[in-house]
């Protein structure tokens, strides 16, 4: 913007001169209209904070998904190993036990009576006590 007025200009030049004047003059008042709207600036902060709340919480969703995959395939082999250790240590205690009940040095005289009265005892115990805490 110019302050000293050029005698030199024409009519249509100093025409233009106010209308680039009046066009930086609105675009200016514009500028500081939208920094005095606190409201309006308020919601737009509000609404990039909330996308980019929204924008983790979605990402930790799927660091949570992976995490919980893997750990359930983890639990998965490992309980996979764990059933063929069980595997292995029934089939040699099996074998132990056919062999004590093949071989008569290793078994012991238990009357299957007393054996039978011994867990039928024990399961009594149980059925009597799980009443009486009813």
């Amino acid at each position: 913007m110019t302050t000293t007025a050029n005698p030199a200009l024409s009519a249509d030049e100093l025409r233009a001169e106010i209308v680039r004047t009046r066009a930086a003059l609105g675009e200016t008042v514009e500028a500081l209209a939208a920094k005095a709207d606190v409201k309006a600036r308020v919601k737009d902060a509000t609404g990039e904070l909330a996308d980019r709340t929204k924008a983790r919480a979605l990402a930790a969703a799927d660091v949570t998904k992976v995490r919980a995959l893997a750990a359930a395939d983890m639990t998965k082999s490992r309980a996979l190993a764990a059933a063929d250790v069980a595997k292995a240590r029934a089939v040699a205690a099996a074998g132990s036990v056919s062999t004590a009940v093949r071989d008569p040095r290793l078994r012991r005289p238990v009357p299957l009576a007393v054996l039978g009265g011994a867990v039928a005892g024990v399961a009594a115990l149980i059925v009597f006590g799980l009443r009486a805490r009813r």
